[in-house]
């Protein structure tokens, strides 16, 4: 960039200078520009899901709605306990029956250890003492199995949440039978969040990292992913890939299913570029004032997009080329 002194005089169409002022020009060069590509993601929870029946019975307490805050191990809906509870009852009193046998068992193979070798038993009955013995051991491994499965299943009656969230649907009404399978809750916890986006087909192989990705909430808020994931299949409609990207920052404002802007940072190109300040409109021509010399000449360009306050060149200027900084000022003072 440099400071002409330009005085101008009409010469046909071209504008030449012979000074009275002093306007500062520009020398066009080519420029390592960090190509940028807009794209619309949506926030979503890396942790959501429906909660199912694991249990029969009916539904006997809501406590929990669409659109609630829950915190991880509230109970949301309550289903009638009866038959679990009857069938705990019934576990328990089997493993004390067992119990009271085995007792019953190795007092008697005590007895008889102690009575064989004194010739008062034979050996059959002390063997048949033995094995009732281990029987009673294998019942009550058995009912303590048992328990443990009834304790599970009266725990099934308890649907408590999983991570602290939002309700988003709830599947079932107060009254309602329901069985193993039936969806009863869908929510989604508010951390950790995660955005996706649809990366175009295009630029599929320029994909390589998170560094690539800037992301910038509604609040204007910047994030930077620490993991980006690329599917590898397409979009039957719109042939783009689906791309996530996982949040180190956790913003409280931030909700699933927010809008955000992400930066996709995927090419260094080289391109001609000029300041904002040198390009004029005319109609639908941009045009800039070139210096040549002495002589400063109205030149048409073909622009493409805008680099922070400078314009990139596709046509109409080469590098080397000297054109006048600031259009407005050098048409408001010669």
């Amino acid at each position: 960039m440099k400071v002409g002194f330009l005085k101008w005089a009409v010469l046909g169409s071209t504008m030449v200078s012979t000074i009275s002022c002093a306007f500062e020009t520009t020398v066009v060069d080519q420029q390592v520009v960090d190509v940028v590509v807009e794209l619309d993601g949506t926030v979503e929870a890396v942790n959501r899901g429906t909660l199912s029946a694991q249990t029969s019975g009916r539904i006997v307490a809501v406590n929990a709605d669409v659109n609630d805050l829950v915190s991880q191990g509230d109970v949301l809906l309550e289903i009638s306990a009866e038959q679990q509870s009857a069938s705990l009852d019934a576990a328990l009193a089997q493993l004390n029956s067992a119990n009271a046998q085995k007792t019953k068992a190795m007092a008697q193979v005590k007895r008889y250890r102690e009575l064989f070798p004194k010739g008062a038993i034979s050996k059959e009955r002390l063997d048949t003492a033995e094995a009732a013995a281990r029987s009673s051991l294998a019942d009550v491994k058995q009912a303590t199995a048992a328990v443990t499965q009834a304790k599970e299943s009266l725990g099934y009656t308890s649907i408590t949440a999983p991570y602290t969230g939002i309700v988003t649907k709830r599947h079932v009404e107060l009254g309602e039978t329901v069985a193993p399978g039936s969806q009863l809750i869908t929510g989604f916890s508010l951390s950790p969040l995660r955005v996706v986006t649809e990366i175009p087909q295009r630029y599929r192989n320029d994909v390589n990292d998170a560094e690539q990705f800037t992301v910038i909430t509604q609040m204007g808020e910047t994030l930077n992913p620490y993991d980006a994931k690329l599917f590898n299949y397409a979009h039957h409609q719109s042939r783009t890939f689906r791309l996530r990207l996982e949040l180190l920052e956790q913003p409280e404002k931030l909700l699933p299913g927010e809008w955000v802007n992400i930066m996709f940072h995927y090419d260094d190109q080289p391109m001609l570029l000029v300041p904002q300040s040198s390009v004029i409109q005319r109609g639908e021509l941009s045009m800039v004032y070139r210096v040549n010399g002495e002589q400063v000449t109205m030149n048409p360009i073909r622009v493409g997009q805008e680099h922070s306050d400078q314009l990139e060149v596709l046509s109409g200027l080469e590098a080397g080329d000297e054109i006048i900084s600031d259009v407005v000022s050098y048409l408001t003072e010669k």
